[in-house]
């Protein structure tokens, strides 16, 4: 797996994945049964937001990526 220095804490991917939740909902306006769950996999350390990322337009997959260099918002 391919976690970058911001995704190292189950609590740092929980905020990641919040904030990729949003970016997800607003760009493909619902969120399906499997990307809810990939997204309970991310936090649990399971799987990377590249696999995610897979599953979502060009520009949304752009804006997740994204999440990965800026990290959490808090510390």
């Amino acid at each position: 797996m391919n976690f970058g220095p911001a995704e190292r804490t189950p609590i740092q991917r929980q905020e990641i994945a919040d904030r990729a939740m949003a970016i997800t909902l607003e760009e493909e306006r619902h969120a399906k049964a499997e990307l809810l769950a990939l997204y309970d996999q991310y936090v649990a350390g399971e799987v990377d937001l590249y696999a995610i990322s897979i599953h979502v337009g060009e520009q949304t997959r752009q804006r997740l990526l994204a999440l990965i260099a800026a990290g959490p918002t808090s510390s």
